[in-house]
């Protein structure tokens, strides 16, 4: 039984097809630069997947709103969660993050340009288990982000900011 599933630019993929490939037993899913998928397969990854572990998106169109489909039955089994060049996302989908995925340890918003001091603030007070910040290419952060990472996040042991 498929474990593991990786899209990378997967241009003819839909989001039908992504449904079709979602099995229960995975723990870990990649899609990267498949430009048809969007939010509502972010809903078909936080509904049929219940056992993810890891899961890592490059999504140009992904909104705020695909955020809103993860619940806290996600938050024991997803611990990584990547979401990279995810250009429309803004501080109210980090507040969907924080509040569905409490135990996270890792998270990545690179390339997340729309992310200020205000979604970090969220972040530093809300993901305390977090060891692993990755916020490169986030123009809008500032040096308040910095000391609100620095006085919150103290199991952290990496943060990335290029």
């Amino acid at each position: 039984s498929l474990f593991e599933l990786e899209l990378a630019g997967c241009n003819e993929v839909t989001e039908a097809g992504l449904w079709a490939c979602l099995t229960p037993r995975i723990v870990s899913l990649s899609l990267a630069d498949c430009i048809n998928i969007a939010d509502e397969a972010v809903g078909a990854v936080a509904q049929l997947l219940p056992s993810l572990y890891e899961f890592s998106l490059q999504a140009y169109h992904v909104t705020d709103a695909a955020l809103g489909y993860f619940s806290p039955k996600q938050s024991h089994s997803l611990s990584i969660l990547r979401l990279q060049s995810c250009w429309e996302l803004t501080n109210h989908g980090i507040v969907n993050i924080v509040h569905s995925l409490p135990h996270l340890t890792v998270l990545s918003l690179s390339g997340c340009s729309k992310l200020t001091d205000d979604g970090v603030e969220l972040i530093a007070e809300n993901l305390q288990k977090l060891r692993a910040l990755d916020l490169s290419w986030c123009p809008r952060i500032t040096d308040a982000s910095l000391e609100y990472i620095a006085c919150d996040l103290n199991q952290l042991e990496e943060l990335t900011l290029d």
